[in-house]
């Protein structure tokens, strides 16, 4: 279960990373565009874009590691079940025999 979690949050690094990459990629090419007062302007709105849209993300990757831990914690239990009546079984049996 551990290996899973850290792959996945692995994973939730280098997406983050990209993204943050290409953001700020895309607010260089957008400041380059416009005057110095649109400027100003439009990146107090492209942060909070930013901001909004890396909170998202951020939601996202959190319940797709909450949705891998259930499903993990989801398959123990129904083994544990399985290993529990197994056991019952063959006690049920030996005390037949006897």
């Amino acid at each position: 279960m551990k290996i899973a979690s850290g792959i996945i949050a692995s994973m939730s690094g280098e997406y983050m990373s990209n993204f943050t990459t290409k953001v700020s990629k895309s607010a260089v090419r957008l400041m380059n565009g416009l005057k110095p007062r649109d400027t100003r302007e439009n990146s107090a709105a492209a942060v909070a874009n930013s901001l909004a849209a890396g909170s998202r993300i951020t939601d996202v990757e959190s319940a797709r590691e909450i949705i891998a831990s259930t499903k993990l914690n989801i398959l123990v239990r129904a083994a544990n079940s399985v290993s529990g009546q197994a056991n019952q079984s063959q006690k049920n049996i030996i005390s037949l025999i006897q």
